[in-house]
């Protein structure tokens, strides 16, 4: 499913127009970014808790050539579905 029909169907189910349900969708994207982005989580119940995880640096190996290369430590996104979104699938 892509955006346009996830603004289709909340637009349905809400009542509102696609062009408002377009509207939160695009402003709850926002809030989960920039919450993301300076280090918080977000728990919404009945779906899940994001976080960004730090990953440590480590090495690798370029898979066309085999060379072992360094991986630069980062950040990561990471999902927790709730027990009743995961029984529920």
């Amino acid at each position: 499913m892509k955006k346009p029909d996830v603004v289709k169907q909340v637009a349905e189910v809400s009542g509102l127009t696609q062009c408002n349900s377009n509207k939160a969708i695009k402003g709850l994207i926002k809030v989960i970014q920039d919450t993301l982005k300076n280090g918080g989580v977000i728990s919404l119940s009945g779906l899940g808790s994001f976080r960004s995880k730090s990953r440590k640096a480590r090495r690798g190996r370029n898979p066309k050539t085999g060379e072992v290369i360094n991986i630069p430590p980062g950040k990561k996104v990471s999902f927790k579905p709730t027990a009743t979104l995961r029984k529920m699938i």
